[in-house]
């Protein structure tokens, strides 16, 4: 139509002369105030971090942005051991406060690239490593956004 491909993405010109693809038009957030939000661009800069494996960014038709956020488990891991905190599990090493407070810190430098109404309000460290068996990723390893807010939409009304 009108000389354009379809393709369901979102993009923006570079330079006047390329296109740079910068989400899904289905995965946008609009929030409760009606601006809309590139998800995955907060993503892909939470994920720069060596200690963030997965990012989920959330806020449809909500008041402020919050994620969802998976540790890279060796990374996390030998950070903790280095400091002396002892850790059993991903579940228990997720639920350590100088964890969340590691995680925190990337939240932190990511949500300073970001206008406001972008910026992560709260966030909750998802309690298990996703896997592909169990619905929550795609056979390329990416997130299903539909099973992980049925599977942990009771951790992200506690953001709410």
């Amino acid at each position: 139509e009108d000389g354009w491909l379809k393709t369901g993405d979102v993009g923006v010109w570079v330079g006047g002369t390329h296109v740079k693809i910068v989400d899904r038009i289905k995965h946008i957030i609009i929030t409760s105030g009606g601006k809309n939000i590139s998800p995955s661009e907060i993503e892909n800069s939470l994920k720069t971090s060596p200690y963030v494996k997965e990012a989920m960014v959330i806020g449809d038709g909500r008041r402020y942005i919050t994620a969802l956020i998976g540790i890279e488990l060796d990374t996390v891991g030998d950070w903790a051991t280095r400091r002396g905190i002892p850790y059993t599990t991903y579940h228990d090493l997720t639920g350590k406060p100088e964890v969340i407070e590691l995680i925190q810190g990337v939240v932190n430098e990511t949500n300073e690239k970001f206008s406001r109404v972008e910026q992560i309000k709260t966030f909750r460290m998802i309690p298990k490593e996703l896997d592909h068996e169990d619905g929550e990723l795609t056979a390329t390893q990416k997130l299903k956004r539909e099973s992980m807010e049925a599977k942990f939409g009771d951790l992200v009304e506690t953001m709410y």
